[in-house]
């Protein structure tokens, strides 16, 4: 939620305040602003220049200042003055290490391995073999193999399959009308269709009195109440009508209230659903006429709040 003017709380504490949080630097700071940063578990102030940490930490040398100091130099540190480095990257246990990993090389980087990889090896050896693949160690060939991606291939192909190689297609066409038979049941269904209009519209201009049994008659009638039926819905758009819905859920923070008033002038209150049914100040954003969006800096419990719209 926004607040637009300056905070003023006539000396007054600030009880159970938390100071932004965040992983990294806020942009555009201004002097004096500051926050706590989550990633090294310090707050920070903006002099104007720098963010300076408010606290007495780097007084003295620690791991992570020395290391920072050695990252952001330009000196280099001999491999001999590491103790056991040496040892530690030799070929073995190099190898051992990588076995033992969770991490896999990329096999670009392994020299030879893509000439041993190339297809026609692959399948010159899987051809020679007496093992088998399972079909799910395919990515992509069960789902290429389901009835839609065949039918769809074969659509996409210009080679046909003769009919006597589909099940039954023969005895299913043989049962099927001719396009002769299907255009004669078309007009017969068109014809009843108009006889059925026909009558019905006999039956609503027979029923009226003789005034008003002919469409024109109807017309004037509908003509010379126009004025009426539009004050009517004048008065009807000017009533105001209430939208009420309980929120929270105890993960979302934010709720897109559909109030279906049909205007963006409306009043929006939000209270808690429970005594004592305080009044909270939430963020409000009225999306469209139909529509508000109801925003918390924390995931509301279950059922928590109302959230009453008028308009």
């Amino acid at each position: 939620m926004k607040l637009l003017n300056n905070l003023d709380l006539t000396k007054n504490q600030l009880l159970n305040a938390v100071l932004q949080t965040l992983a990294q630097a806020p942009t555009d700071p201004i002097s004096g602003q500051v926050y706590y940063n989550s990633a090294d578990k310090r707050v920070y102030v903006w002099t104007g220049a720098v963010w300076l940490a408010m606290d007495a930490k780097d007084a003295s040398p620690t791991a992570v200042s020395i290391v920072n100091a050695i990252n952001d130099g330009t000196a280099m540190i001999e491999i001999s003055k590491i103790k056991d480095l040496v040892t530690k990257l030799s070929a073995a246990n190099i190898v051992a290490t990588i076995n033992d990993g969770t991490e896999n090389i990329n096999a670009e980087r392994i020299n030879g391995l893509a000439n041993a990889l190339d297809g026609a090896n692959i399948v010159s050896k899987i051809n020679d073999g007496t093992s088998k693949i399972d079909i799910n160690k395919i990515d992509g060939l069960e789902e290429k193999l389901t009835p839609d991606k065949i039918v769809d291939s074969v659509i996409a192909s210009d080679k046909t399959i003769p009919t006597n190689k589909i099940t039954g297609l023969d005895i299913a066409l043989a049962g099927k009308v001719t396009d002769q038979e299907a255009q004669n049941k078309a007009n017969t269904a068109l014809q009843q269709a108009k006889e059925f209009t026909t009558a019905e519209i006999n039956k609503l201009i027979n029923g009226a009195g003789e005034a008003y049994d002919t469409l024109k008659e109807l017309g004037d009638l509908i003509q010379s109440n126009k004025g009426v039926a539009e004050a009517l819905t004048t008065q009807i758009g000017k009533k105001t009508d209430k939208f009420v819905k309980v929120i929270g859920d105890g993960t979302s923070k934010e709720f897109t209230v559909n109030h279906k008033l049909n205007t963006q002038d409306v009043i929006v209150a939000v209270r808690e659903n429970t005594a004592p049914f305080d009044v909270v100040l939430v963020g409000t954003e009225y999306i469209d006429e139909n529509n508000v969006k109801i925003n918390f800096a924390k995931a509301p419990e279950q059922d928590k709040y109302k959230v009453i719209v008028i308009g």
